[in-house]
């Protein structure tokens, strides 16, 4: 049997049991079919006639039977009073009054509607006549006339004639009588917006209808029209100052829709909510939006009220929508591009409403999805004049992609075309550091080989190498030997121009390459070589060949000193004052924090672009926001660390260019590091032995281990050739990815990504023992700490717990270029992990004694810390806090150790 005759029989059987109708879950959880499966079959036999559809919130089907019920069915669907977004909040005096008014004997009361532009009067006027229907106070067929006043207001006669109807030859033109909208209401509702708009003599004529329950066509003198429609009228004005007192006289009932500000935030979201699931139903397909944008809909000031924060997140959707056809994404999804100007800026009000938006939107949250079958009690607003518009896009699409023009092109004329579809809708709002200290952040090993380059080009050059030299040659280099390590790319477009203006300078970096591949097993590429020159010459030749500005560099963080405290480091390393930091004190008003970080944007630009350095919160989405609101290319990077501000000052005053600069610093943040691990990897322990001459060595190496160290123990021994270092560096990498390595014992120096090194020789005569049964011993001792932990901890899993603990703290080992004794180390390991687990448990942070005082000695790395402790804080949802960082900082620095 075909899927789709399947679905239909389900359909037909439960229909028998629910006459009101099914929805598509309920068939898919039959049948076992994935929901979104059955909704196209389900939508494909209604297309064919096959079934009925009935359109609300869950879209419900069923068979031909009983075409009563589909009627009522369809009138439980109808908006009405009850179902309106607010009619228990900022709506239930006026819904209460409107149920009065339309219920009152014997023809209910004509009523009033006042609301400020886009308050929701049309769709609380079509939500009344649902209540009267649903109430039996009119028939179940009975008309629902709309008409907006505004429509013929330059044209008054013309206006009287529509709503009263006109006898032939009343005026010029009119050929024929023509009936007007009162009657066509008789028995229903007849509902005029904008009624200041109707002239005195179409209200004389109105006021003579509900006095009498008669009227007389435009042109009419003795015939009279006989009508029975209830009057519903709206309007933005004064009553007072535009309706006549004998007009206003005559409606009892006045009810005032309050405007979107004074709705609660709980109201609003639902708003949002309802208008993102319609989107979704509209096109048929699930809607993403990340977490700060849901936010920024909820607090930006939508002067155009609901009708305006409808029209907003259609306009997200619209372009949304554009990026998921045009770029064949698997799914839509909003993000902060795709959000007009002005709705951006809403984010910037978080912080007055941080509490009660968490009761709202989970914290956990950093995404909301949106379906088309997500019920919401109430949709306020039925504009079918965009049903289409989705299609609009989707055949341009198809027509631009046949005509073989490129997709940037594409997309602008599209985004032109969207930009015109909601033009009435968007508003265009308005001091030197030390070697040591420097080691901490590069290492040990990379201060080594650029004093031996600096020296080697000093001899060659008979030219004097400066302390700015030194310290930006060593920050280079520690980015450039991980880069070429993990098989980044160098690509240097004035290799050429620097070898021919620059052929001292060219062979002196020839030498450093040399250097360098010895030292770290690597081979240094071509183009590097070019960047290695560079630093050889002099000042004023590199000066009469830069460009004239460079990229700006931006710190924006929270706190009273630390983006300065981050620029001081990094301008004083590179002997600068290139680096801005601004401090953002807690205090402070995110508004005014955006208009000084523009400010300084504007005053720092040259033209180059700005590369802005954040660290949470409303600040990540400032960039793109001023970068809008100036047309300065602006980039921004998150989570922001020295290190990374160093790394950005440094590449900005070579005259590197911003998107260089901007992937460069992206891939020193330590969270990208760690996210770019595998999460999943075995933990199965290993040592690799290796030699040159073949894998005879390897081979009785591993014997020698396994007989002698390992007899007791699970570390497995993987013995390796070494044809070349490149090939022998990715093989050990790739065992990285699946296996933690204990250490590499081999005949030549094989030391790779910090990974403990003992030569044939030390081991052989025993002069590595001890090295070795201290590694051997810590990964006894880790894997009994694991099995023990399973006991212990209960709020999160032991394993992962572990795992990452003793990953962080190997990995901020690294980066501050300590030696930790093991069995601190297993401390660390251990403090960490119970931490997680009482924080986990709901337990308290501990406060530390002289926690500012120790912040600005410290400050490099607390920060550092801070930064490799967060994938611990996102993966077990805890907030380890400051202080907590603080005592780990002090673990690590007061217990390190002269051994290597």
């Amino acid at each position: 049997m075909k899927r789709i005759d399947e679905v239909f029989d389900v359909l037909t059987q439960l229909t028998k049991d629910k006459h009101n109708g099914v929805c598509a879950a309920d068939i898919a959880s039959k049948i076992r079919m994935d929901r979104t499966n059955v909704s196209r079959y389900l939508n494909e036999l209604y297309k064919n006639g096959k079934i009925d559809k009935i359109k609300g919130k869950p879209v419900l089907y069923k068979t031909h039977e009983n075409k009563k019920v589909v009627l009522e069915q369809n009138l439980n669907n109808q908006i009405s009073l009850d179902r309106l977004i607010g009619s228990d909040m900022s709506l239930k005096a006026a819904v209460q009054l409107a149920k009065a008014a339309i219920a009152y004997p014997p023809d209910g009361l004509p009523i009033l509607i006042l609301g400020e532009t886009g308050a929701g009067k049309s769709i609380f006027a079509e939500a009344i006549y649902g209540f009267a229907i649903e109430s039996s106070l009119i028939p179940d067929d009975a008309p629902f006339i709309s008409f907006n006043c505004a429509d013929y207001a330059d044209n008054p006669q013309l206006l009287i004639a529509q709503l009263f109807g006109v006898k032939k030859g009343a005026y010029t033109g009119a050929l024929d009588d023509k009936v007007g909208l009162l009657k066509k209401a008789d028995g229903g509702i007849i509902f005029l917006d904008e009624i200041h708009r109707l002239p005195p003599q179409g209200q004389e004529l109105l006021f003579i209808y509900m006095d009498k329950g008669y009227f007389r066509p435009l042109g009419e003198t003795e015939k009279i029209v006989r009508a029975n429609a209830r009057l519903i009228a709206a309007t933005t004005e004064e009553p007072q100052s535009y309706l006549l007192k004998t007009f206003i006289r005559r409606i009892p009932v006045t009810i005032n829709l309050p405007p979107l500000r004074e709705k609660s935030l709980a109201e609003r979201c639902s708003l949002i909510c309802s208008f993102l699931s319609e989107e979704s139903a509209r096109i048929s397909k699930a809607i993403y939006i990340e977490r700060n944008c849901f936010i920024s809909y909820l607090l930006y000031n939508c002067t155009g009220n609901i009708g305006q924060l409808k029209n907003d997140i259609q306009l997200a959707c619209a372009k949304a929508f554009l990026n998921y056809k045009s770029q064949s994404k698997e799914f839509l999804m909003i993000s902060s591009e795709d959000l007009p100007p002005h709705v951006k800026k809403g984010i910037m009000h978080l912080h007055k409403f941080r509490d009660e938006i968490e009761t709202l939107i989970s914290d956990n949250e950093d995404m909301l999805y949106f379906s088309p079958d997500k019920d919401f009690h109430a949709i306020f607003s039925k504009d079918n004049s965009e049903c289409h518009f989705y299609d609009v896009i989707e055949e341009k699409l198809e027509i631009l992609n046949k005509s073989g023009i490129d997709e940037k092109e594409i997309s602008r004329i599209l985004n032109s075309e969207i930009e015109k579809h909601f033009k009435k809708y968007i508003q265009n709002m308005i001091g030197k550091y030390h070697k040591d200290e420097i080691s901490k952040i590069v290492g040990e090993k990379v201060i080594a080989i650029t004093e031996d380059i600096l020296n080697m080009a000093e001899m060659k050059l008979n030219r004097y190498m400066d302390e700015k030299i030194f310290f930006g040659l060593a920050l280079h280099l520690q980015k450039t030997i991980d880069r070429i390590r993990t098989g980044g790319k160098i690509y240097n477009p004035r290799i050429n121009f620097i070898r021919i203006n620059y052929p001292d300078e060219f062979i002196a970096a020839v030498e450093a390459a040399k250097l360098i591949d010895q030292r770290f097993k690597v081979e240094t590429p071509l183009d590097e070589i070019g960047y290695l020159a560079m630093f050889f010459v002099p000042d004023t030749v590199i000066e009469s060949n830069k460009p004239e500005g460079k990229v700006a560099i931006l710190v924006a963080m929270h706190g009273n000193s630390t983006a300065s405290s981050m620029a001081q480091v990094a301008n004083d390393l590179a002997g600068t004052d290139h680096v801005v930091g601004i401090d953002m004190p807690l205090s402070m008003d995110p508004e005014k924090m955006y208009e000084t970080i523009k400010e300084y944007a504007i005053k720092s630009d040259t033209g180059k672009g700005i590369l802005l350095l954040v660290d949470m919160g409303s600040l990540k989405n400032f960039g793109n926001m001023i970068a809008e609101e100036t047309n300065l290319k602006i980039k921004t990077i998150d989570m922001v660390t020295t290190l990374m501000v160093i790394d950005a000052c440094h590449k900005a005053i070579m005259g590197k260019h911003l998107d260089e600069i901007y992937e460069s610093v992206s891939k020193t943040n330590p969270i990208e590091l760690y996210n770019m691990k595998n999460t999943e990897k075995s933990q199965e322990n290993i040592i690799i032995t290796a030699c040159f001459t073949g894998h005879g060595a390897a081979k009785e190496l591993k014997r020698i281990l396994e007989e002698e160290y390992l007899i007791n123990n699970h570390i497995k021994v993987i013995p390796l050739e070494f044809i070349n270092r490149a090939e022998f560096s990715r093989s050990v990498e790739k065992y990285q990815e699946t296996h933690n390595i204990v250490a590499i014992v081999g005949t030549l120096d094989f030391t790779i990504c910090h990974i403990p090194y003992i030569s044939a020789v030390d081991l052989l005569t025993g002069k590595a023992k001890n090295f070795l049964l201290k590694l051997i011993d810590e990964v006894d001792i880790c894997e009994k700490i694991e099995v023990s932990l399973c006991e212990h901890l209960r709020a999160v899993n032991a394993k992962d717990c572990f795992r990452m603990s003793k990953s962080v703290v190997l990995d901020i080992q690294r980066a501050l270029g300590l030696t930790i004794p093991s069995e601190v180390k297993i401390g660390i390991i251990l403090h960490i992990a119970f931490l997680i687990e009482k924080l986990a448990s709901g337990g308290k942070r501990t406060i530390f004694e002289n926690f500012e005082e120790y912040k600005k000695a410290h400050s490099s790395e607390l920060n550092t810390i801070i930064n490799y402790i967060k994938p611990i804080e996102d993966y077990f949802n805890i907030d380890i806090g400051l202080h907590e960082c603080a005592y780990l900082c002090r673990m690590f620095l007061e217990n390190t150790s002269t051994e290597q």
